[in-house]
């Protein structure tokens, strides 16, 4: 496979390692980027257009919110098309590859775009391959915008269980650092998944963590049932559903059952897939430990 030097991306930019970056946009979209980056406008599900988008570009990734997913047969067959040589799946958060993750309900869209992807790509003579990225939990984000069990704001912690459930956590650039890593070395990555995560870390450790750095009482500790929380969580979805939302990304009910996924006390969802990471992966638990001290305003 020729090394990869053009990239088009669906969704955000990237910028790094030198790659000569297109951003396919949504006709809609007024972002603005910056003027190295080349702009073209297609919607997801216009297979003319988007073909034309893609064309001289060497790979494609997919980096949009995961209720686009929907589209995946018209973008591969897009890519297919436009000769592009590999695509990186939408995925970068937790395991929506686990086998019981169909159980939680809020992978359904990623699970139609991945059988597509297969389905679309399973020719032996096929000449576009494809990548999967887990990262886990982008833990900086999360704690920024509230999406997090360490809320800043009212200074609560919230342990699901026992607390001792490890869960793979990242930060939010290692999605870039990892995009670069498998275009870098797509043949390495072919289609498969490839799990990243720079910790494997308790809600018990981060309380340590914490309790570290900061006043004593100054954070509470609010304890919850794990199971509770996710019959809480289907109740809200199947409501959602008698009202006929179709929007769940950040609903209540997709975040409860996104977080009751990653502290099941037996992993049932590999939300700790320590087992699973590319060689190498992680960082010392010293620097997560700097980062918290940072984020939670003690640096």
């Amino acid at each position: 496979m020729s090394p990869i030097k053009t990239v088009a991306v669906l969704g955000v930019s990237l910028l790094s390692a030198g790659f000569l970056v297109t951003v396919i946009a949504r006709p809609e979209s007024t972002s603005t980027y910056p003027q190295d980056i080349t702009v073209k406008k297609s919607s997801y599900d216009n297979l003319k257009t988007l073909t034309e988008a893609l064309e001289g570009q060497d790979a494609l990734v997919e980096a949009f919110n995961p209720a686009a997913a929907e589209h995946q047969s018209t973008i591969v067959q897009a890519a297919l098309a436009a000769g592009v040589a590999h695509l990186i799946t939408p995925e970068f958060s937790t395991d929506s590859f686990s086998a019981n993750s169909s159980e939680i309900r809020i992978f359904e869209p990623k699970h139609k775009a991945q059988k597509e992807l297969e389905k679309l790509t399973s020719s032996p003579d096929c000449a576009l391959s494809w990548t999967g990225i887990v990262v886990g939990a982008w833990f900086d984000w999360g704690i920024e915008t509230g999406f997090f069990w360490v809320d800043k704001k009212k200074r609560t912690i919230t342990r699901f269980g026992s607390g001792n459930q490890k869960v793979s956590m990242s930060h939010l650039a290692l999605c870039g650092d990892t995009i670069v890593s498998v275009l870098q070395n797509p043949e390495k990555y072919r289609n498969r998944v490839a799990y990243f995560a720079d910790y494997a870390v308790s809600t018990n450790e981060l309380i340590n963590m914490i309790q570290k750095v900061s006043s004593p009482g100054e954070w509470e500790i609010v304890d919850l049932s794990v199971e509770d929380f996710k019959k809480e969580g289907f109740a809200l979805w199947d409501e959602d559903t008698k009202q006929g939302v179709t929007t769940r990304l950040f609903s209540k009910a997709y975040t409860m059952l996104g977080t009751a996924a990653v502290f099941d006390e037996q992993n049932r969802y590999d939300g700790d897939f320590t087992a699973k990471l590319v060689p190498g992966s992680g960082r010392p638990i010293e620097s997560l430990e700097e980062s918290l001290r940072k984020l939670l305003g003690y640096a």
